[in-house]
């Protein structure tokens, strides 16, 4: 299969593209250490969007269930810091759709069974699709699986994932 001959307008608006879906979810991560702020995080997904993290927690569809479930998150976490690294973005070939996959290593300070403060490590993927609404990038949809939940005074060795840990924030 050969690839399509992209003129230098075109092969500079693909660079375009993808440096504005990296900033897209840079501020993503921004907003969530923004102690999940809703309005912040809603605003960066499509309307019809899905936001889907954690195998235990139900997808949220549209920027209202997306802004509810952070307000929710954010009673829990006092303190957050996500990184996401980039490993491969494609940009479809109609320059509207995109697709992304992202490494995510996220340290928060969250409250435990107890109800007290406690610092967790959390690590997993991210497969992440966008789309281009007039000249700007947004989500389309979030599907990040966490492999590992672990509080910070322990390592994922012993204690790999806290079952039913996105569910709890209900």
């Amino acid at each position: 299969m050969t690839s399509p001959v992209l003129s230098d307008a075109q092969r500079l608006q693909r660079l375009e593209d993808i440096e504005q879906i990296r900033t897209l979810k840079a501020r993503y991560a921004e907003a969530l250490d923004n102690r999940f702020n809703g309005d912040q995080v809603s605003a960066l997904f499509a309307e019809d969007a899905t936001w889907h993290v954690g195998e235990d927690q139900a997808p949220q569809r549209g920027r209202e269930e997306i802004k509810r479930l952070c307000v929710s998150l954010a009673k829990q976490i006092s303190w957050s810091i996500h990184y996401f690294l980039p490993s491969v973005i494609e940009i479809g070939a109609d320059g509207k759709t995109a697709k992304a996959s992202f490494y995510i290593l996220d340290f928060q300070t969250l409250k435990n069974e107890a109800g007290e403060d406690e610092a967790y490590m959390f690590a997993g993927t991210f497969n992440d699709t966008f789309t281009k609404i007039d000249g700007a990038w947004y989500f389309q949809s979030i599907n990040g699986k966490i492999d590992v939940v672990t509080p910070w005074t322990e390592s994922w060795v012993s204690k790999p994932f806290i079952p039913d840990f996105f569910a709890k924030s209900k």
